[in-house]
C-alpha cells in the first residue's frame, strides 16, 4: 500500500498541482523569482489551449513581482497584457508611466509615450520639458495645436504650456500671443496674467 501511494504522488498530474498557493508562500518569503516561475506554470498548465484574457489576473501577478524585482523591461513588455484589449489605452499607458519614471526608466517612459500618440501628447510634452528638450516639446506642442480646435476647452492648458516654453525660449511675442488667447477666453487665469506682465516688460525692454 505504501508502495503504491508513493507512486500515486510521483505521478500527479501537472493541472493537479496548487501553484497559486506555492506562488502566494514564494511571494510572501520575498522570493518573486520563484512565485514567477509557479505563476508560469498556471499558464502553461492550466491555461494552456486558453485565449489570454483567461489568465489576465495571473499576468497581472506576474508583473507585480517583475516590477518587486526591478525588472522594468519586463514590466514594460507585460503590462498590456492584465488588460483586455478593448479596455487598455491612454489611462492604463499613464499608469505604466509613473511606474516607469519612479523607476526613472527614461528611455521607457519615452516609448510608451510614443505608443500613446496623441491621447498622451499633452503628458508627453511635460515629461519633454522635464528632460529640457524643449525644442522637441516645443515641435510636439505646435503639431497639438494645429489640430485641436479653438472651441475646444482643453486647448487652454496647451496654450499656456505653449506660452511657457516660447517663454523659456525668449520668444516674447509668440508668447504674448498664447497669453492673450488664454486670458481673452478666461479673463481669471491668475497665472496666464502675472505671465503676461512678465512678457510684457520683455517686450518693452527689447
Amino acid at each position: 500500500m505504501g508502495l503504491f501511494n508513493l507512486f500515486k504522488r510521483e505521478t500527479v498530474k501537472p493541472e493537479d498541482v496548487d501553484y497559486i498557493s506555492n506562488a502566494e508562500e514564494f511571494e510572501s518569503k520575498g522570493d518573486y523569482a520563484s512565485a514567477i516561475g509557479e505563476y508560469e506554470k498556471i499558464v502553461q498548465y492550466v491555461y494552456a489551449k486558453k485565449d489570454p484574457r483567461h489568465y489576465r489576473h495571473v499576468t497581472k501577478r506576474i508583473v507585480g513581482c517583475y516590477q518587486k524585482l526591478g525588472e522594468y523591461d519586463k514590466v514594460f513588455e507585460m503590462w498590456k497584457g492584465q488588460y483586455d484589449p478593448m479596455d487598455y489605452g491612454a489611462k492604463e499607458m499613464y499608469e505604466l508611466i509613473k511606474v516607469l519614471e519612479a523607476a526613472q526608466r527614461v528611455d521607457l517612459v519615452s516609448k510608451v509615450y510614443e505608443m500613446a500618440g496623441r491621447s498622451l501628447a499633452a503628458n508627453h510634452v511635460e515629461f519633454l520639458v522635464k528632460q529640457k528638450k524643449i525644442p522637441e516639446a516645443n515641435e510636439l506642442l505646435s503639431e497639438l495645436l494645429a489640430n485641436i480646435p479653438e472651441s475646444n476647452p482643453s486647448i487652454q492648458k496647451l496654450w499656456l504650456a505653449k506660452a511657457k516654453l516660447c517663454l523659456s525660449l525668449r520668444k516674447w511675442e509668440e508668447a504674448n500671443k498664447y497669453l492673450s488667447k488664454l486670458i481673452e477666453k478666461n479673463p481669471h487665469n491668475e497665472e496666464a496674467r502675472k505671465l503676461k506682465e512678465f512678457c510684457f516688460k520683455q517686450l518693452r525692454s527689447n
